[in-house]
């Protein structure tokens, strides 16, 4: 049997966008960082409307911040729609409670997610 596969636009395109992506994920600097950007933009004009509703320490978007710069943007977005998944579910039950301005906050930074990417 005979299979025709065509190479699309998008397959050749995107190796060369994580590559680019990846590269600036490492530029901190949220206002140049073009993943950063928009995170940085919900955590500058939505969040301060919308409320702190976030129950986690470090905040969801703060979070993600800090585990793009940590790991890239591969890893990073997939860590970050996983604490995604995880915010305000059994997370609030089995992660240690400590105090943030005088608010009770669930404690799950990025050193405690990272057991399995990072080198020790």
């Amino acid at each position: 049997m005979k299979r025709n596969f065509k190479i699309n636009h998008f397959m050749l395109f995107f190796p060369a966008v994580l590559l680019l992506l990846s590269s600036a994920a490492y530029s901190q600097d949220s206002e140049t960082n073009p993943v950063l950007f928009p995170i940085s933009l919900f955590r500058k004009y939505i969040s301060p409307v919308d409320g702190a509703r976030c129950d986690m320490y470090p905040t969801c978007s703060k979070y993600s911040m800090e585990v793009i710069n940590k790991h890239g943007v591969a890893v990073g977005l997939m860590m970050s729609a996983d604490r995604l998944m995880r915010c305000g579910r059994d997370e609030t039950r089995l992660s240690p409670k400590v105090w943030v301005s005088n608010e009770n906050r669930v404690y799950d930074p990025v050193s405690n997610n990272d057991f399995w990417w990072a080198k020790k």
